[in-house]
């Protein structure tokens, strides 16, 4: 059945308002529930839908990014230091992808599938494990690269009712994590604090309140600049890119007010299984794009 254009907005915009929501009230970036579901379920073009992840996953960053930087949470030295790497090779990501896309064909689409496929069960896996999470790391000593780097500072902690002055390091093992992650980004089109946070949090050791607001606007970051190439080479389709960008704003702002409400702990269940079904559905169409290229 066809859908004319009024209903395709409004059809796209109430699927995103719902993942919107979900995925604030799971803890995690909408990008990351957007991309597989989109790609997995619907007929769009994966490029499209890629490039319209990036957006959504931007879209959600940039309007936390300003509460974030006003109260300090996110350490300025620290954006510097991984939203170089991050942006640069998020930008790698985006141009790999639409090379792929002009050059592979069939079997070049199959391989995205498969790889994202993988790579969201492996993600659903992190959060069923649920890594170790440090509120506020204990550090001893600092290496001298970080030290030369000067990425200690404090922010004001609200709960505690008091000034936190904290430090971070293995600042040249963040770098290339962020690399990776960056390249992840571009090219499969996701948000990428599944991946930031732990980084920050468990890698450098920032407090986790620092790892998840800076999280936050390196997204912005990296994400605003990947998200060019896609569409230079006409990834993002107007129709299809408003009313889900708009809708996973609107479910955003409405999953955080109920989100003070209700426990979340069904939803990060409801997350896991929808990711894991997406996952399967992902690699199951990869496996039979190459059995029958």
């Amino acid at each position: 059945m066809e859908l004319s254009a009024i209903e395709f907005f409004f059809t796209f915009l109430a699927i995103s308002i719902v993942i919107g929501m979900i995925a604030v009230l799971g803890g995690v970036g909408g990008g990351v529930v957007f991309t597989p579901l989109m790609m997995g379920f619907t007929p769009i073009d994966s490029f499209i839908i890629r490039g319209t992840g990036l957006l959504v996953a931007m879209a959600g960053s940039l309007i936390a990014a300003r509460p974030f930087l006003n109260r300090g949470l996110a350490n300025i030295r620290l954006l510097l230091l991984a939203g170089v790497p991050y942006a640069i090779f998020a930008v790698i990501g985006a141009l790999l992808a639409g090379y792929i896309q002009e050059t592979a064909g069939e079997t070049g689409e199959a391989i995205i599938r498969l790889s994202l496929g993988i790579l969201i069960i492996g993600i659903a896996a992190l959060i069923f494990f649920g890594g170790r999470k440090v509120e506020y790391p204990e550090i001893k000593n600092v290496d001298s690269i970080t030290e030369r780097l000067a990425l200690a500072t404090s922010y004001y902690e609200q709960s505690l009712g008091k000034v936190v002055y904290y430090k971070v390091k293995r600042a040249p093992v963040g770098i290339l994590i962020f690399c990776f992650v960056g390249l992840v980004s571009g090219l499969f089109g996701l948000g990428a604090g599944w991946a930031m946070v732990p980084t920050l949090n468990l890698a450098m050791l920032a407090p986790l309140k620092v790892a998840a607001a800076s999280s936050k606007v390196l997204i912005g970051i990296g994400d605003t600049a990947a998200v060019w190439p896609y569409m230079k080479d006409g990834a993002i389709f107007a129709l299809f890119a408003v009313p889900c960008v708009i809708g996973m704003v609107i479910g955003t702002i409405i999953g955080a007010k109920i989100m003070i409400k209700i426990k979340a702990g069904f939803v990060r269940w409801l997350i896991i299984a929808v990711m894991a079904g997406a996952g399967i559905k992902l690699i199951l169409d990869g496996v039979s794009r190459l059995g029958s290229s």
